[in-house]
C-alpha cells in the first residue's frame, strides 16, 4: 500500500477533483485488493496493470455518482468546477487552466480518464489497454471525441469572453 498510495491517489484526484473523494476512492482500492494482493501471481508491472484497473473502475463509478447527484446546466456547472478547481490546495495553475479541467470535468467518466491518461500523463494506449481491457482502437476513438468535446466547450467559453 505504501508503495503506491500516490499513484492511486492522484489518479482518483485528478478524475474526482476533489481530493476528499479521491481518498475515499483510494481507501476503497485497497481494501479491495488487500485479500488478493500477496495471491496475485505475476509480475510487477502485470500488479501494477491490475491495481490501476481497480483504481479506473473504482473512480469511474464514484465520477458517475457524484454526477447523478449534480445535474445542472454546463454553463453552471463549469463555473461551479471552475470554482473547485481555483479553491483546491493541491491546484497549481491559472484561471485557464481551471477552465480546461472544468471542462474535463464534465466528460463522461470513462473518456475523462482516457484523456487524462493520454493528456496529462503522456501514457501509452497499450497500458490503458491492458488496465482496462479496452482495445487501443476503442481508446483513441475515446480519446479523440473526449478532445473534441473539450474543443467545443473552450470554444464556446472564449466565444463569450469577446461578447
Amino acid at each position: 500500500m505504501r508503495e503506491h498510495y500516490r499513484l492511486v491517489l492522484s489518479q482518483s484526484r485528478r478524475m474526482l477533483g476533489v481530493t476528499e473523494d479521491a481518498e475515499d476512492v483510494t481507501q476503497a482500492v485497497f481494501v479491495k485488493t488487500w485479500k488478493a494482493w500477496d495471491g496475485f501471481e505475476g509480475n510487477e508491472a502485470q500488479r501494477r496493470a491490475w491495481l490501476l484497473r481497480i483504481t479506473r473502475n473504482a473512480t469511474v463509478d464514484a465520477a458517475r455518482k457524484r454526477t447523478l447527484r449534480r445535474m445542472a446546466p454546463l454553463d453552471v456547472m463549469l463555473e461551479e468546477r471552475t470554482a473547485e478547481v481555483l479553491s483546491s490546495p493541491d491546484f497549481e495553475g491559472d484561471a485557464i487552466l481551471a477552465r480546461l479541467h472544468a471542462a474535463i470535468s464534465t466528460l463522461p467518466p470513462k473518456q475523462r480518464w482516457v484523456f487524462q491518461a493520454r493528456y496529462f500523463d503522456d501514457r501509452p494506449y497499450a497500458d490503458l489497454a491492458s488496465e482496462t481491457g479496452t482495445s487501443e482502437g476503442a481508446l483513441k476513438a475515446s480519446y479523440h471525441h473526449a478532445k473534441k468535446k473539450i474543443e467545443v466547450i473552450l470554444q464556446k467559453e472564449a466565444e463569450s469572453w469577446f461578447h
